[in-house]
């Protein structure tokens, strides 16, 4: 009878025991896993830090290459502005060499018309050189040829070439008092320039002799 009352004893000793241990197990596992849980945090924590520092820097990034995109726009814009100007003007001055050589008939027709002017026989001549001289000019005009306006206006070396300068009283300096051969504009340059004569005063002369 004692016997088994001290194995019941002991028995139930045991069970206390055991269940200390397990309750003592428990606290020391939920402790670890709140150490774990506190530390994956961090872990989350660092990790979003690192995301948000990543997307500010490709929305940095792509700010950047927005911006880099809209100067190369800029860039293509104006390059194409500029290859359409060429373009205009290569069209409109294409035909300036088949011009220039025009412009030798013109000038051998009005140098007929200038020997016939005394001629009363060759008047059916002048008026058909005539005709022939403005019809030229027509075409001319409508490809935007114009001739320059020389003789009475100052000289200008970027629109008259001076072959020949004389002194005289008659005309101011500088001033184009003849021309030998016509200039011309096509649209807005010169095509060709004009010869000219030009009037220079005595000083301007002496200073040239003396060279």
């Amino acid at each position: 009878m004692f016997d088994k009352k001290n194995k019941m004893d002991s028995h139930k000793k045991t069970k206390l025991t055991e269940s200390k241990k397990y309750k003592s197990m428990n606290k020391e596992e939920i402790i670890r896993k709140l150490i774990e849980k506190e530390e994956l945090l961090k872990n989350i924590e660092v990790e979003l830090t690192e995301i948000k520092k990543t997307t500010k820097e490709k929305d940095n990034l792509a700010k950047e290459y927005l911006k880099h995109s809209e100067r190369l726009q800029a860039d293509f814009d104006n390059y194409k502005k500029r290859q359409e100007k060429k373009q205009k003007e290569f069209i409109e001055f294409a035909n300036a060499e088949l011009l220039n050589n025009l412009l030798s008939v013109v000038d051998n027709l009005e140098r007929a018309l200038d020997s016939a002017k005394d001629n009363k026989n060759a008047k059916a001549i002048k008026e058909g050189v005539t005709n022939i001289l403005k019809e030229f000019h027509n075409i001319l005009n409508k490809e935007g040829v114009k001739p320059i306006q020389s003789i009475g206006h100052r000289f200008d070396p970027y629109i008259h070439e001076a072959v020949m300068k004389i002194d005289t009283d008659k005309y101011s300096e500088e001033t184009v008092i003849e021309e030998f051969q016509k200039g011309y504009y096509i649209k807005s340059k010169i095509l060709r320039p004009a010869m000219v004569k030009v009037a220079v005063s005595n000083s301007e002369k002496k200073d040239s002799n003396k060279k």
